[in-house]
């Protein structure tokens, strides 16, 4: 009786262990190339992803992007508390974890944004949208028309996409890898 006993209560601490265990999700990866279909179900968790670094800001390396095989494949990576990314690494692959953030465009953040720029001749403002396109960082303050082009072009973008607001994907990075050929230089900032 006594071993049946152990026996019962051994099996009991383990179903409950494993189901702890259990409890904890994995991190999620998918390809960049399904972005757009799988992000919306991903926003404010936890992921992992890898791509091809197409771009460091220069500006102090707060801000990378990742290509996947198609180069529509494209997510901006904000750096994470005590992280900065540095240009020289264009071209390698990285390992991303982070939160998936999304930014939707919709008819009143872009009626905002444009009230930002008339009100403040083209200054600093806080809307806007920063995708790394080529020539970005040589734009000079200023440049009133240029900013109206781009919310006319957003606005005929949501007309053309059928839906309300236009979404775009960036990661909160906590961690990265870089995989080089030899070495894989690692941050972490959990711990």
């Amino acid at each position: 009786m006594k071993r049946t006993l152990i026996y019962v209560v051994a099996l009991v601490l383990l179903a409950a262990c494993g189901s702890r265990q259990n409890k904890e999700l994995p991190k999620v990866t998918f390809d960049l190339t399904e972005l757009e279909t799988m992000a919306p179900q991903y926003v404010g968790q936890e992921i992992t992803l890898s791509g091809t670094i197409d771009h460091v800001c220069k500006h102090g390396g707060g801000r990378m992007f990742l290509v996947g095989s198609k180069p529509s494949a494209r997510i901006r990576i904000d750096a994470g508390e005590n992280m900065q990314f540095d240009a020289s690494w264009e071209g390698k692959t990285a390992y991303v974890t982070g939160i998936l953030e999304e930014l939707r465009i919709d008819s009143a953040y872009l009626a905002k944004w444009e009230q930002e720029v008339r009100e403040k001749k083209g200054g600093d403002h806080s809307s806007g949208v920063h995708m790394g396109e080529a020539g970005h960082e040589k734009e000079e303050e200023g440049d009133i028309e240029a900013e109206l082009q781009r919310i006319a072009d957003y606005r005929t973008a949501i007309l053309d996409s059928g839906k309300d607001h236009l979404s775009f994907y960036s990661v909160k990075c906590t961690s990265y890898v870089l995989a080089e050929e030899e070495t894989a230089e690692k941050n972490d900032t959990t711990k």
